[in-house]
């Protein structure tokens, strides 16, 4: 019964529940920003946290010799699964979430599988550098335009999404610089191609972006200024520990995040 638990437990790291939990919440604040929390945008919730399995799971199984230096603690690197434990969630994890999507709209089943193909071909991408950091900003983004799409209203999702990606950007580039010591033999991220220098000044070009795709949703719903002020905090702390050579950075993107969906929840127009 240990074993299974054990098993179990693996198999949430692999997928990063709390990840895949985020991805719902982000659905769900797309569904609630267009005034929409139907069965379609729950049905959608289920095929972000499905995509979010299928990413990372994918993501571990290229990456088994990466991690043993930059994240042993994960589950393949522990011998707690196999690469073909990992590919088998893949697999499931995808088929489920192109029949959840369908199931919430058929526009998003086809949606799926362009982000599944765009998922499976990441271990390539992210290998030129700043363009797979940009291609996991805007798939890390899209559960709010699966929200607000189920919710009937994909356009509204759009504004959300320019505000999201940019945080997901930094956030990545952040993370590369983390992972310099594990990334080194194994790939050119940014930091190690271009130097950390310009990869913390992409950073901060990302929170511009931010601020100016903040600004303008703020100028058409103004009750968003108070409620967005946690993350933008959390967001200007994460930059001046980028530029301090904290590790901590992701972290606090991630939390800035959280907190960008809480606002969105609470001071829907």
């Amino acid at each position: 019964m240990r074993a299974r638990w054990r098993s179990v437990g693996a198999l949430m790291a692999l997928v990063r529940w709390p990840n895949a939990l985020i991805a719902a919440a982000g659905v769900a604040a797309g569904g609630w920003w267009v005034g929409q929390l139907t069965l379609a945008v729950a049905f959608a919730m289920l095929a972000a946290i499905s995509l979010t399995a299928v990413a990372n799971a994918w993501n571990d199984a290229n990456d088994v010799e990466i991690d043993r230096v930059a994240h042993p603690e994960r589950p393949l690197p522990r011998g707690l699964l196999s690469i073909a434990d990992a590919w088998a969630v893949t697999a499931t994890a995808a088929a489920l979430a192109i029949g959840f999507s369908f199931t919430a709209k058929a526009a998003l089943g086809l949606l799926t599988v362009g982000v599944i193909a765009a998922m499976l071909a990441y271990p390539r991408v992210k290998r030129a550098g700043l363009a797979g950091n940009v291609l996991v900003a805007v798939l890390a983004s899209l559960p709010f335009l699966y929200g607000a799409a189920a919710g009937g209203n994909a356009r509204a999702g759009l504004a959300l999404v320019a505000i999201a990606a940019p945080l997901h950007l930094a956030r990545e580039l952040a993370k590369d610089l983390a992972d310099v010591a594990g990334d080194a033999t194994f790939r050119r991220t940014l930091p190690l191609s271009a130097g950390p220098r310009v990869t913390r000044a992409l950073v901060l070009a990302a929170l511009v972006l931010f601020a100016i795709a903040l600004a303008l949703l703020v100028a058409a719903t103004p009750q968003m200024a108070f409620a967005m002020l946690p993350a933008v905090v959390l967001a200007l702390w994460a930059v001046r520990d980028t530029f301090g050579g904290l590790r901590r950075a992701p972290s606090l993107f991630k939390a800035s995040m959280v907190c960008a969906i809480v606002a969105l929840v609470i001071a829907r127009p």
